[in-house]
């Protein structure tokens, strides 16, 4: 039987509940590579830590460890902003002798160093990852297709939250209700949602 709607309001007060759920994991992460080898990349997904909200993720895959960036909604949009400019001094830099291009909002910024030239320094906080002219071309050109990912699973995020709550605490599979957003894989959410116990 689900859960009436009250449930729906305080959703970590069953998730801290059940040791078996990981509020770590991201739900239905979408992976975009940003070089060759995939050590690099950007995704969405929606962070349970995080009151289940969609995030943007920048990630660096090393063989000592991998480091994460997320970025807020207003940092996605200075980045939106800015990154045809950063990536067009990019591919002038060898005609310009020191570009100089930096994009800031709140904790986030993006720039190229004078010093360590064809690299751009992505930064929230204290810290950053480095993306190389291609890493930056790739970025560019698939930035829209990243940006409506993020923007339909905000969209979506209202039919998530129910739908995860009763989810935990089914033994079956839970159909989605009729008017759900069409944004969300509910079979492939169920399977994600299942492996957690």
């Amino acid at each position: 039987m689900p859960p009436d709607a009250s449930a729906y309001n305080d959703i970590f007060t069953y998730w801290a509940a059940n040791p078996a759920f990981d509020p770590l994991r991201v739900l239905l992460r979408l992976l975009f590579s940003l070089n060759a080898n995939k050590t690099k990349y950007v995704s969405v997904g929606f962070y349970p830590a995080r009151d289940c909200l969609p995030l943007l993720e920048f990630g660096v895959i090393q063989s000592c460890g991998s480091k994460a960036i997320i970025l807020t909604d207003e940092q996605v949009y200075t980045l939106a902003q800015c990154l045809p400019t950063i990536a067009d001094a990019m591919c002038k830099e060898a005609e310009v002798e020191t570009p100089v291009i930096k994009c800031e909002s709140v904790n986030f910024r993006l720039g190229m160093p004078k010093r360590r030239r064809g690299l751009t320094r992505l930064y929230v906080g204290s810290e950053y990852t480095c993306l190389t002219s291609l890493d930056l071309h790739q970025l560019a050109r698939m930035f829209n297709i990243v940006h409506q990912q993020l923007r339909d699973f905000v969209l979506a995020l209202p039919d998530l939250l129910p739908y995860v709550t009763i989810s935990l605490t089914s033994v079956v599979y839970v159909e989605p209700m009729l008017n759900a957003s069409a944004h969300i894989n509910y079979p492939h959410l169920y399977e994600e949602l299942v492996s957690f116990v």
